[in-house]
């Protein structure tokens, strides 16, 4: 598996179609540019069934609107979650779905370097623990996934929260 602290490096991965892991606020993450070829591969990485959908990473409220037609009422309480540790799901004309717009400096960073939305999960073997450190990223999915930026996790000791938008309740 490749490793890299750098970041630049880690987005060129990105940006060249392959599926890393990489820290987010609470839990190691894998994802790449959402493509089908990527979801196959996650999909396979973690033994997961091919239904379980995926969240997309955003750098910035105005990335995610340039990408999906999203009703002007809910802009207010989306801005309000731009850079929390909070995955809102929202309805869209094309589907409904789940986002986030982290708050962790390193991880957008590296999405402002890839600038576009990233498919993210859990860095865990489906209804496994999620991965804690480098050394166990290395071991599960080592020969399953490109490779990892090595960065550090943030504070957080949770998975985010879920907010759905439009029955404006707590999933998770």
């Amino acid at each position: 598996m490749n490793v890299t602290k750098e970041v630049n490096l880690a987005a060129k991965w990105i940006l060249d179609g392959k599926v890393i892991a990489y820290p987010t606020e609470g839990v190691w993450g894998i994802g790449g540019l959402d493509l089908a070829q990527n979801i196959k591969v996650i999909n396979s990485a973690k033994e997961r069934t091919k239904n379980k959908k995926y969240i997309l990473l955003f750098h910035s409220f105005q990335q995610l609107v340039k990408h999906f037609d999203i009703e002007d009422k809910y802009y207010p309480l989306i801005k309000t979650m731009e850079n929390t540790f909070t995955t809102i799901l929202i309805p869209t004309t094309q589907k409904k779905i789940a986002i986030r717009i982290p708050r962790d400096k390193n991880l957008l960073y590296l999405l402002k370097l890839i600038d576009k939305p990233i498919i993210s999960t859990s860095a865990n073997l489906s209804g496994e623990m999620t991965c804690r450190n480098i050394e166990e990223i290395k071991n599960v999915f080592d020969g399953k996934i490109f490779g990892a930026f090595d960065g550090h996790l943030g504070g957080e000791k949770k998975p985010s929260k879920i907010l759905d938008l439009e029955n404006n309740e707590i999933i998770r």
